[in-house]
């Protein structure tokens, strides 16, 4: 029987409805490795990270009949506790055995500053080993599932590997870094992108952790438009309207985007995000705000 916390599998409908949403058009007949790459990378090129719900101060659902409304049938996008319900939604109705687990964000942060649990992800059993799964941060996102027991994949830009235990708690806890091409700064080499332990997830934690992302004064996701997607073998990802766009080897272009306009077409072409008229109207009226 399923606990109240957890986060159900898609019924047989919703299903064929999620692939179809990420470009499947039949449903895959066992629940393997290739087959959760092939829909990890499905859901990061069709279903965009954005957070326009958060910096217009609209309410954010998490439960998997609004998640699935928003992300599928209206073929908007979301972030991680709207992809990864989804994602762990549909991998459960697949046959994969998934559980949720949260992170502390390191990426851009500096290594003394705190954070709390503000990430979800996935951990998924396949084959008798079991991986990371995650569509859901951002620009940084792996294109791919890890292995947390196996030898790191050395044609992946991705690193994923333990830290000693906590002396205080003796627990210890991964580590997920992206390596990032030699410049000209600090800001080569390998790069954290979060931490977390194996601690099982129950979904009303996460209610917690969405209210304060999506809702509070100093959160990144209200104050800052976000967006991500993968168009090919490029990973665009948009920060107000800074647009970069990261080649697999990891070099990255960046163009200025400087008006509202611009930054709303390009959420609609590039980013691939379902803008109706009244968010369209409410995106032209914050976003000089945000842009400065």
């Amino acid at each position: 029987m399923l606990a109240a916390d957890e986060i159900p599998a898609l019924h047989p409908d919703q299903l064929v409805a999620w692939l179809r949403r990420i470009g499947i058009a039949e449903v895959p007949d066992a629940p393997t490795l290739p087959v959760l790459n092939t829909l990890i990378a499905a859901q990061l090129a069709h279903i965009p990270f954005e957070n326009l719900d958060a910096l217009l101060g609209r309410r954010v659902s998490i439960d998997l009949p609004s998640v699935f409304e928003k992300l599928v049938a209206q073929g908007r996008g979301g972030y991680c506790f709207e992809q990864n319900t989804l994602l762990c939604a549909g991998l459960k109705a697949l046959g994969y055995a998934v559980t949720p687990l949260a992170a502390r964000v390191r990426w851009h942060v500096p290594e003394a500053t705190p954070t709390g649990l503000s990430h979800m992800l996935l951990r998924v059993e396949v084959a008798h080993e079991s991986y990371i799964a995650d569509v859901g941060f951002g620009g940084p996102t792996p294109d791919r599932a890890l292995s947390l027991s196996l030898p790191p994949d050395e044609n992946t830009p991705y690193r994923l590997h333990p830290s000693p235990a906590n002396a205080l708690t003796g627990t210890g806890f991964h580590c997920l870094d992206l390596t990032v091409p030699d410049v000209s700064d600090d800001a080569s080499g390998w790069q954290p992108i979060y931490r977390f332990d194996l601690t099982p997830q129950p979904w009303i934690d996460f209610i917690a952790r969405n209210w304060y992302v999506s809702t509070h004064p100093d959160s990144h996701f209200t104050r800052t438009l976000m967006a991500a997607r993968t168009d090919g073998d490029t990973r665009l990802a948009l920060a107000n309207g800074n647009l970069s766009e990261r080649s697999p080897d990891g070099s990255v272009r960046k163009t200025a985007l400087a008006s509202a306009d611009a930054v709303i077409d390009t959420l609609a072409t590039r980013f691939q995000i379902r803008l109706d008229p009244a968010l369209r109207a409410a995106l032209a009226t914050r976003l000089p705000a945000v842009l400065g």
